[in-house]
């Protein structure tokens, strides 16, 4: 009896293929994983070459989550500029010897949506704030760490920037 039970027993790999396979099938993604909609082809992003911007990272998000961009902003069905885009850092707190050690951190960009349809330009301006602690006195680090959380604050408010582009455009 105990050799027929080792006989069915699958190796750890294949089980891990085995359940990996039934969870793909499931429906289920990862919090946070949206797939923008089609609604948003023919959208024509203004300076989305530019990797270092919101307009950028909004580019690569469409682009990764399979939407068409037009490629000439004559034929785009929608326009999407960033008219302006303003990082802003204040200190929050301070030790002893004067060193920050709190920041906040303002992202702020108004942006605006025009369709060749007649309708009539949408502008908004949207806001980020995150705060950002530091310990010890790395000048390096803290400047590293303050560039990775731009980075982010620019990946969040694109992907609130789709979001509300989508529930418009529907």
């Amino acid at each position: 009896m105990p050799n027929s039970l080792h006989r069915w027993r699958l190796p750890a790999p294949w089980l891990a293929l085995v359940l990996l396979l039934l969870l793909s099938g499931c429906g289920f993604h990862l919090k946070g994983y949206a797939q923008p909609s089609a609604a948003l082809n023919g959208l024509y992003i203004v300076a989305g070459d530019r990797i270092d911007t919101v307009a950028g990272v909004l580019q690569r998000e469409l682009l990764g989550g399979g939407v068409i961009l037009s490629p000439d902003r004559e034929a785009a069905k929608y326009l999407f500029q960033v008219v302006e885009e303003k990082f802003s850092s204040r200190v929050l707190s301070v030790d002893a010897n004067g060193k920050a050690l709190d920041n906040e951190l303002r992202l702020r960009a108004k942006v605006r949506l025009t369709a060749r349809t007649g309708m009539e330009p949408h502008e908004e301006q949207l806001e980020l704030v995150r705060q950002l602690s530091f310990s010890g006195s790395d000048e390096l680090g803290q400047r590293n760490e303050t560039a990775l959380m731009m980075d982010d604050m620019r990946r969040d408010l694109t992907a609130q920037i789709i979001r509300r582009m989508e529930a418009g455009l529907r």
